[in-house]
């Protein structure tokens, strides 16, 4: 008899030593590998694409047919360099217009608001038919019309104010550069050709004549204020000049009096003082010299020039007590007076004629400067719509919609949390799988049982009738390919080891519903017709299952597993020999256990399997699920093939990895996996079908067990009778 308590452990380790040294290459085929199921996961759901592409498609298609046509004119501008004028060379100007900064500044001022205002305020634009957009309704008719919509008539619509006008034809307005040249394209794109024609003509005429008017208004305050300081020029010219005039008299006798000076220093070098020469010369430069003295005290009283005097007359010392030093100080001053105001006369005089000189220049340059901009080209009434583009709308919905269905099918594959097909779960949990079941459908086994009594009419083969329908191991439905699934994994069980030192075979799940139930049945069953005496053991105590399927009270005259392990039955008591099938026996769940997690873990347990193993060959398991309650824990290092049942379409990501991480933190090694329920598709292209995340999985949830009662919870069926399954 094979040992019950082994090492799994052992298993483990040699599966990690088995890891130690990976192939180098083995990253990059993993790579290559996800790449491989990434693209067969698209191509699995390849209709959810064709149905973005058929959606953008037909989206674009309602656009075309909702969106107005728009039409386009354009009037061009040409720019040109602004000339110096033909007299004033070294004139300056205020912009280069041959930058292309100069040009995004004229382009920018043609889009101003205050310019928009002013072409909106036109009679000749505000009376334009269609002036106003029609507005859009992008509801389908029949629903525009059962809500009792009415299209608007813009033709008779009034234009809102030149502000708000404006504001809109800003929408409409498009100013570019075309490049390598001084060509200013100003468009307007809008529903009703002749309205884009007339607005864009419109916006380039309001923007020359307000350049014209802007050189015309700076024309005119330049002649203004070259006039305004020639009048001054001429006024200080004429107050120079007055002021001149009243040292007229007193220059003359200054002159004289310097004549007078050099005559008598000669006569200084050739006669005495006395000599009557001498004494002449001496009493008419005396008279002179008060004659100057009188004139210049005239001329410093004068009324015009009197505030200069006021302020250089306080250096003039006293002329009573030092008369010839007063007569020199005034000779001084007036002398430096008669220089500042002949300067200021000559200066003044300059500005005058500089600014008579240019009064002619601007003159002339009124006439001759040319104009900085023309109108190049008015604009065309547009034949053609511009937009939309039916190609690109068309090309553009179709390419967003297949993209929308490659994201959504993105956005499923990362929101599926369930497996899908048997190399999915391989891959996804790195275990082994033993068996694949197809989901089993009740009308597929009827047919086959019909086509069997058909060719066999006489056939004298016992038919279980108390069997529920799900068993396959049946006078016509063993044929069936769902019989075969279920030889497949007995075999791959079979050939996990030795069948004399791996006997027991466990079953288990790690939520309820997963089929593991009749997993367990079905494969007694197989091993049983093979003759290999077996012996099936509903160890699931708080929801005991097997009874049902093969239409037996759950506890006999001597009770069931429940009793053998309260020692209240001995081993023979308890086996149930009428399973229907030859070679197959079982023992039952028994009577309701208010404390099944004990009665496990007593010596009954192993007692039990002990004398199973001598008295079968085939023992099988069938136990609670993983995640439910503890139980399976307890009992799972007593089995030689554990067996984990998870369902295609049910079994969460989580709760599967969840479950693999349980048993191997417990130290029991997973024989390996079966797969059931899945169902052949034809959208199933892929060998993974797709991926999900644990924090998305049901495990954790309230799952239900049974008739709508938590899972552990009982009720009291166990003594009813269990009802046929149709």
């Amino acid at each position: 008899m094979p040992p019950l308590h082994r090492s799994n452990r052992q298993f483990l380790d040699r599966d990690d030593a088995s890891d130690d040294s990976p192939e180098p290459d083995s990253a990059h085929a993993d790579g290559q590998d996800k790449t491989k199921r990434l693209m067969l996961n698209l191509l699995g759901r390849w209709h959810w694409i064709v149905l973005g592409g058929v959606l953008g498609l037909l989206s674009a298609s309602y656009y075309l047919a909702k969106c107005p046509k728009q039409y386009t004119a354009t009037a061009t501008l040409l720019i040109k360099q602004q000339t110096a004028s033909v007299m004033a060379r070294d004139q300056i100007e205020e912009i280069d217009m041959r930058s292309a900064e100069a040009m995004n500044t004229v382009a920018e001022r043609i889009r101003r608001m205050d310019l928009l205002e002013r072409v909106a305020s036109r009679h000749d634009v505000r009376e334009l038919p269609g002036l106003m957009p029609i507005e859009t309704d992008w509801l389908p008719d029949w629903l525009s019309h059962k809500l009792g919509k009415k299209s608007a008539d813009t033709d008779h619509q009034p234009p809102p104010p030149p502000a708000a006008l404006g504001g809109m034809a800003s929408q409409w307005l498009t100013v570019s550069i075309r490049r390598n040249t001084r060509l200013l394209d100003i468009t307007i794109t809008h529903p009703v050709p002749e309205v884009a024609k007339a607005f864009a003509d419109a916006v380039a005429r309001e923007y020359l004549a307000e350049i014209a008017n802007a050189r015309s208004a700076g024309r005119s305050n330049s002649i203004d204020l070259l006039e305004k300081e020639s009048k001054e020029a001429r006024s200080s010219i004429q107050a120079a000049r007055g002021a001149l005039s009243l040292y007229a008299r007193t220059l003359e006798v200054h002159k004289t009096l310097d004549i007078k000076e050099n005559e008598l220093a000669a006569l200084q070098r050739r006669y005495l003082p006395k000599h009557p020469k001498m004494i002449t010369a001496s009493a008419e430069l005396t008279q002179l010299k008060e004659q100057f003295i009188r004139e210049f005290e005239d001329a410093r009283q004068a009324a015009s020039d009197k505030p200069y005097w006021d302020l250089a007359g306080k250096d003039l010392p006293d002329r009573q007590a030092h008369p010839e030093d007063y007569l020199h100080a005034a000779r001084q001053l007036l002398l430096a007076r008669i220089g500042v105001l002949e300067s200021e006369t000559q200066s003044a005089t300059t500005v005058f004629n500089t600014m008579l000189t240019r009064i002619k220049e601007s003159s002339v340059n009124q006439e001759s400067e040319e104009s900085s901009a023309e109108v190049s080209n008015l604009a065309r009434v547009s034949g053609l719509p511009t937009a939309p583009i039916p190609s690109k709308i068309l090309a553009g919905g179709t390419v967003g919609g297949f993209s929308g269905g490659i994201l959504l099918v993105f956005l499923l594959l990362r929101l599926d949390n369930r497996f899908h097909t048997v190399s999915q779960i391989a891959s996804d949990t790195n275990v082994t799988v033993l068996g694949a079941i197809a989901d089993i459908k009740l009308h597929h086994l009827e047919v086959a049982e019909q086509v069997f009594r058909k060719r066999n009419p006489d056939s004298q083969l016992a038919v279980p009738e108390h069997w529920d329908k799900r068993l396959v191991f049946r006078p016509g439905t063993s044929a069936t390919s769902y019989a075969e699934m279920y030889r497949v994994t007995r075999a791959s069980i079979t050939l996990l080891g030795d069948e004399m030192q791996r006997k027991i075979t466990l079953f288990t799940s790690s939520l309820p519903g997963e089929g593991k139930t009749l997993t367990s049945a079905n494969f007694a069953i197989a091993a049983a017709g093979q003759g290999r005496k077996t012996l099936l053991i509903d160890m699931d105590l708080r929801k005991p299952s097997i009874h049902k399927l093969f239409g037996i009270p759950r506890a006999g005259e001597n009770g069931g597993l429940t009793e053998f392990l309260a020692n209240l039955a001995s081993f023979e008591d308890v086996i149930r020999h009428d399973s229907g099938q030859p070679n197959l026996h079982l023992i039952l769940g028994g009577k309701t256990a208010p404390n099944p997690g004990e009665l496990l873990e007593t010596g009954r347990l192993h007692q039990l399997l002990e004398q199973a193993c001598k008295d079968y060959d085939v023992v099988v398991l069938d136990t609670a699920p993983i995640l439910a309650v503890p139980d399976t824990r307890i009992i799972a290092p007593l089995a030689h093939n554990f067996c984990l049942v998870a369902r295609a379409e049910y079994s969460p990501k989580g709760a599967v990895h969840r479950t693999i991480q349980i048993l191997a933190e417990d130290g029991t090694h997973i024989s390996g996996i079966i797969f059931n329920g899945f169902v052949e598709k034809r959208s199933l292209m892929g060998e993974n079908y797709s991926y999900g995340y644990y924090k998305t999985s049901r495990y954790g949830r309230a799952y239900r067990y049974g008739y709508d009662a938590a899972y552990g919870a009982y009720g009291s069926d166990s003594e009813k009778k269990p009802r046929s399954r149709k």
